[in-house]
């Protein structure tokens, strides 16, 4: 198992009491050491408490300490998979529940999910793409817990969520809209630009097509629909912003989930 930040082993723990009881507990399943590590330090510097374990015996172990708000799963460890623990977890725990591996073949998504998996994202996602996909899962816990007003206020940041295997977007507060293959492409597009903008010509040549006046159209029409949509399904604007002279820009922040290589 672990060590966080110096903590002691989760074997040797006494429960989490007072101040530190009221922290959210995210459980990070990894046996590779310097990830395991790295992942606890920065979700602590997030303000997370956080349990690191190497393998599932050190998982159930730690359940007796302490009750987890959210877990990060590997799928390869030395005495189980992941999967095991995230049926175990969603079976046991009202918690939320990341596959983080390495495994990216779109066989091993879906069975993540089927496992009861929230979200899956594979090792090579920055941490800060952790960070905000591990937010909204904490958010849809906090909304079943009544009278916890700290949970509730640590967990408020502003994310819209692109779930790539289900066709849905999202926004912070959790509301989704079904998007069509163009819509989710282009969606996809303009949040990977991290704010920036992108022309016309960018995106279309993106999506396949010829950069000719009237595939540019069909974009502007295409991003009026879906923005349409989604204020008509989720009952929020779009944060797609238009210029002229420089196409489009996604301007909140957003994460991607449960992206392949098929897409």
């Amino acid at each position: 198992m672990n060590v966080c930040s110096g903590r002691p082993l989760v074997e040797e723990t006494e429960p989490t009491t007072g101040q530190d009881a009221m922290a959210i507990c995210v459980f990070v399943v990894e046996d590779n050491v310097d990830l395991n590590r790295d992942l606890c330090e920065y979700l602590e510097i997030c303000g997370f408490e956080v349990v690191g374990c190497e393998t599932g015996a050190a998982f159930y172990r730690a359940l007796d300490t302490h009750t987890p708000s959210a877990v990060i799963l590997d799928i390869m460890l030395p005495d189980t998979d992941g999967y095991e623990l995230a049926k175990y977890a969603r079976r046991n725990i009202d918690c939320g529940i990341m596959m983080l591996t390495s495994l990216s073949g779109m066989d091993h998504h879906l069975t993540g999910y089927k496992s009861g998996a929230d979200v899956y994202l594979t090792k090579d996602s920055p941490l800060s793409v952790i960070e905000a996909a591990l937010r909204p899962l904490l958010r849809r816990v906090a909304k079943v817990v009544e009278g916890d007003a700290t949970v509730d206020d640590q967990v408020q940041e502003d994310h819209w969520m692109l779930d790539m295997l289900n066709w849905t977007l999202s926004n912070p507060d959790g509301s989704s809209a079904t998007l069509t293959a163009t819509e989710r492409t282009i969606v996809r597009l303009l949040v990977e630009a991290n704010g920036a903008w992108l022309t016309r010509p960018e995106i279309v040549m993106a999506l396949g097509k010829a950069d000719t006046a009237e595939n540019c159209r069909n974009l502007d029409t295409a991003i009026r629909r879906v923005r349409q949509k989604v204020l008509r399904e989720i009952g929020d604007e779009l944060p797609i912003r238009t210029a002229y002279g420089r196409g489009y820009a996604f301007v909140s922040s957003a994460v991607i989930v449960g992206a392949s290589e098929q897409v």
